[in-house]
């Protein structure tokens, strides 16, 4: 085998392997910091990430226990409040648009939909139930009127 082609092979090969690489470490990556988001929700996510940043005393950790517990409530249902007002507002923008869009533009726009169903994370769980732990059974996705 001729020396050029050689090297030409051995460098997109070396090339081709660094951009499948960089695909799954960046895929891996974004997935560790959705979850990271994701368990904020959770009673126990929100408290491991604020205990990181205020490095509580034994004794504060204690006292501080309930506060954390109302807290990671409120930001739960804040949360789950925030996304059902979402989904109202775009089902009715989606009927809004109706009036508008022929078949076909209905058509892409239900794909559009079901890919980014597919691609959303499952339900949050509620307070006190930790993705990472027995607690937690992942639902399967739910189309825009709840149907399966």
């Amino acid at each position: 085998m001729n020396l050029k082609l050689k090297n030409s092979l051995i460098l997109t090969g070396t090339l081709i392997i660094g951009i499948v690489l960089g695909v799954l470490i960046s895929g891996r990556v974004m997935h560790a910091r959705m979850a990271k988001f994701r368990n904020f929700y959770t009673e126990k996510g929100f408290n491991r990430e604020i205990m990181k940043i205020i490095k509580p005393t034994p004794g504060q950790r204690e006292k501080l226990m309930p506060l954390f517990r109302e807290q990671a409530k409120r930001n739960h249902n804040l949360f789950m409040e925030c996304r059902k007002k979402h989904h109202l507002m775009m089902e009715n923008f989606k009927e809004e648009l109706s009036g508008y869009l022929d078949k076909d533009q209905l058509k892409r726009l239900e794909k559009m939909e079901m890919r980014m169903r597919r691609n959303r994370p499952d339900n949050f769980p509620p307070p006190g139930m930790d993705p990472q732990n027995n607690g937690y059974e992942r639902r399967h996705h739910r189309g825009m009127h709840g149907e399966e």
